[in-house]
């Protein structure tokens, strides 16, 4: 250093620290109750009550019934990096604790009014301790029952750049509510009530179990349709329930994953959600999933970032194949049909905004010529039975036998699905959708997307099993295409000739397709090589790629399937439904995610036509 220069360098005092780590621990008032409530939860409290007063801003209290703490503990809890959770650095490598880092309390008496008041179990009074924007008082004897109690008071009253970034107290309550509700679903045999502005806004009873603290927060509508879901792999354990995709939303508030008791937001475990959904779910949309993950503790690294709200997984790749593959099962028992409830619901409120009231289409006069060809209906029952509008008389209505009854309320679908035989009668609609009556109601089939599905459904089983029968060409059909197109191709034959597309270069702008997959209905070679084309240069990856073998097969099965104006026959409706039955995953969406069917129940229609 050059004599006479004044040195520049100098440590930052203790509270200027601690307000600089408040920046990355405590962003708001839900920073605040995760902090307090995750450490309640640690010292083993069974019972949690969180008072908030304008949002959290004004007001964060956390009373715990939890071990409390003594004297010697409570002086040292406003120290920064002071904590009962760690003594060694190889402790890091296995925290099974939810907090443990020592910095929470010491950043919020750094830019709050802070006391804590604790008793410990068997002392016969309680201690208190405050610190207002890093100034401590002494501590002193108080009353107070066992367990621990803290308030921060007037968040950022001394950073008042920070408190103007707060939202209003509305939008604040609801991100405490929203921390709050995290742990209420991750702890099972631990109560919560939370109050604010003296109102108690939420209540969760410590007896209650998963789907009990999912119907008390989110309704029994969600709670009633959960799947459950259940696996183990080692020392891995999942546990949960998953949505069916009708519940999805355009964010991830809903989509709920608790590690080792501790809620995160995880971009892998996103994926994993997201490839579960896969062709289920529109890409646009979230689903909706609350899942307990136990692992190891070794195997999971939480000291990645100051909030505590990203992991990082050792095993990742044999995770990311345990939980897709035990989650798809489940998403595709979920019951995916769309409930004619909730379509004349978006109904009403449609109407209900635009202040009409819905009115039937005229059907004109009675007796009148043919429908106009979009409303065609066509009754299909054992044997073909047609009418065109009103003129079309039914003469076999004796051939029509008696559904089975209606499911006991309650009952899941599969008591009468089990014994159902298909035997109509069907309609079909605009040459589009048929409809089926049911036991309790009727269902509306979009034909080719129900179509869809089924056949790439069997065209993936094929190709995973290795049978994929090929139906060659009489005459190879010759497709024109780019040189590169032609190239990308050819170093691709075998692969391709292994999801059953058999091509051959013809020249060097040309391809000859000489066979195709012996399923597909009215295949249309030259749209297929150019879908292959275009998966091929957007993927980059080999067509054994399961990814890219999916998309293909996805293309084919849309170009082969029934489409929107064919018509078809009693025989070959009855085909189609029987082979949806079997199905590798679900026949309730078609592989891009749009369902096939739309249920009716009585209680929909008793709803429609103002009978209930």
């Amino acid at each position: 250093m050059a004599q006479g220069t004044a040195p520049r360098i100098a440590l930052l005092p203790e509270v200027v620290r601690n307000q600089i780590a408040a920046g990355e621990v405590i962003e708001r008032p839900a920073s605040v109750v995760k902090e307090l409530v995750e450490n309640a939860l640690d010292a083993g409290a069974q019972h949690l009550r969180i008072d908030l007063e304008e949002g959290g801003a004004a007001l964060v209290r956390v009373v715990d019934d939890g071990v409390g703490m003594g004297p010697e503990d409570l002086a040292l809890a406003f120290d920064a990096h002071a904590t009962s959770k760690l003594r060694e650095p190889s402790d890091l490598e296995h925290i099974a604790s939810l907090g443990f880092r020592g910095e929470a309390l010491a950043s919020m008496g750094s830019v709050a009014r802070c006391s804590i008041l604790s008793r410990p179990h068997g002392a016969e009074g309680a201690y208190r301790i405050r610190e207002v924007g890093g100034r401590r008082d002494a501590l002193c004897e108080a009353g107070g029952p066992v367990g621990t109690t803290v308030e921060v008071r007037d968040l950022f009253f001394n950073v008042p750049a920070r408190r103007r970034f707060l939202k209003r107290p509305s939008t604040e309550l609801a991100r405490c509510l929203d921390v709050v509700q995290r742990i209420a679903l991750a702890h099972e045999g631990v109560g919560f009530v939370v109050t604010h502005d003296g109102k108690r806004v939420l209540d969760v009873e410590p007896g209650m179990d998963l789907v009990a603290r999912i119907r008390r927060i989110f309704g029994a509508e969600l709670a009633g349709a959960l799947e459950p879901v259940e696996a183990r792999d080692g020392s891995t354990q999942l546990f949960g329930y998953v949505a069916p995709p009708r519940f999805s939303r355009r964010d991830t508030a809903r989509q709920m994953w608790f590690l080792n008791g501790r809620p995160l937001r995880d971009k892998v475990l996103t994926r994993i959600v997201r490839e579960a959904y896969r062709g289920f779910l529109e890409d646009a949309r979230q689903p909706v999933v609350f899942l307990r993950l136990a692992v190891d503790p070794a195997s999971v690294d939480v000291n990645v970032h100051p909030a505590k709200s990203e992991v990082r997984l050792r095993e990742q790749r044999r995770l990311f194949g345990f939980l897709v593959s035990a989650l798809r099962e489940a998403v595709a028992r979920t019951d995916m049909a769309t409930p004619g409830e909730r379509l004349l619901s978006i109904r009403e409120r449609r109407h209900g905004r635009e202040g009409g009231t819905p009115h039937l289409p005229d059907p004109g006069p009675l007796g009148g010529t043919r429908s106009p060809e979009p409303f065609q209906v066509r009754e299909v029952p054992g044997r073909a039975l047609e009418s065109s509008g009103a003129s079309g008389a039914v003469s076999d209505r004796d051939e029509l036998r008696p559904m089975p009854p209606p499911h006991a309320e309650g009952e899941r679908d599969s008591g009468w699905e089990a014994v159902d035989d298909l035997r109509g009668p069907f309609l079909q609609i605009a040459r589009t959708y048929l409809v089926r009556a049911l036991p309790d109601g009727f269902e509306v089939i979009d034909q080719h997307a129900l179509h869809e599905r089924t056949t790439f459904e069997l065209l993936r089983r094929e190709v995973r099993e290795g049978e994929v029968e090929i139906q060659g060409l009489l005459v190879p059909e010759v497709v024109e295409c780019s040189r590169a197109g032609v190239e990308l191709v050819r170093e691709h034959l075998d692969a391709l000739r292994r999801v059953g597309i058999d091509l051959a270069p013809f020249g060097e702008t040309a391809l000859a397709v000489q066979g195709l997959p012996a399923r597909l209905r009215h295949p249309d070679p030259e749209g297929l090589v150019r879908d292959v084309i275009e998966v091929l240069e957007r993927s980059g990856k080999p067509p054994g790629a399961e990814e890219v073998i999916e998309e293909v097969l996805h293309r084919a099965a849309c170009r082969s399937s029934f489409m929107a104006g064919d018509e078809l026959s009693p025989s070959s409706i009855r085909d189609l439904l029987e082979r949806a039955r079997s199905v590798g995953e679900t026949d309730q969406t078609c592989p891009h995610a749009r369902p096939t069917r739309v249920r009716f129940t009585l209680a929909d229609l008793e709803k429609a036509f103002h009978r209930r």
